[in-house]
């Protein structure tokens, strides 16, 4: 049997963990079948029926994140590669531990652009012009405001309140890409048109982190956080709109 998934840097590694659902096609992400039917398994990527294709990447941003086509004819996998019992990164919500981590690339790409527009402001010499104060001040607190929730977050990892970390995970996950995005805009307008044409550090985080908070719809993300609000089942690991 052959079977394809996608692997960002999979040609440097020699391991990966596949996700496999016995009910049929879907993995983990869009499963259809009973939770216990997802599998996380450990797979030798060295095995020579393992294959690699890089061409088919061709996004507008995160060109140096090669995500391979990878291609496993007739793979075998022995039982002992198994991880955890069978559907336990979706009953114990293990997607949730790593949620935050698209705030905190959000946070790093909004810094990366602020770090830009704020020299080439002052090598200009507009420190006087009233809209860039503006916008700086915005992203400035944009800034201090995901990193406050990055801190919060960990925190509650930290000491153990796990149900209050999952939540502000998502919260977090989702103020952030408002916030990056916003001082993203305020940064291409200071800077103007000249810092969007190539090597400029700023066209490439443009182009970078507008691709990349397309990894998630953030609209259900929103959604999942207003049902927890209101005492709905939602889904924290994924956001989907329904429940399997």
């Amino acid at each position: 049997m052959k079977w394809v998934g996608a692997a960002t840097g999979a040609d440097g590694l020699q391991w990966a963990i596949l996700f496999v659902s016995t009910a049929g096609t879907g993995a983990v992400r869009h499963h259809d079948g009973p939770a216990n039917s997802v599998l996380m398994l450990a797979c030798d990527l060295s095995d020579p029926s393992v294959s690699f294709d890089s061409t088919w990447w061709k996004p507008i941003g995160m060109r140096g994140s090669v995500s391979y086509r990878v291609q496993f004819d007739h793979t075998f996998i022995p039982k002992e590669n198994l991880i955890g019992y069978p559907g336990q990164y979706l009953l114990e919500e293990w997607q949730t531990r790593f949620t935050p981590q698209y705030g905190a690339a959000f946070l790093g790409a909004a810094e990366g652009a602020y770090g830009y527009a704020h020299a080439h402001i002052k090598k200009q010499g507009r420190e006087q012009d009233a809209y860039v104060q503006h916008r700086i001040a915005k992203s400035t607190m944009n800034i201090e405001t995901m990193d406050l929730w990055l801190r919060k977050v960990a925190l509650l990892w930290e000491t153990g309140q796990h149900q209050q970390a999952k939540e502000a995970g998502n919260r977090f996950r989702y103020l952030s890409e408002k916030l990056a995005l916003e001082t993203l805009e305020h940064c291409t307008r200071m800077c103007g048109a000249r810092a969007m044409i190539q090597p400029s550090p700023l066209e490439r985080i443009y182009r970078d982190l507008s691709f990349y908070t397309l990894h998630d719809n953030c609209d259900r993300v929103l959604a999942s956080i207003g049902q927890e609000i209101l005492g709905q089942e939602s889904d924290r690991a994924f956001f989907n709109s329904s429940q399997k």
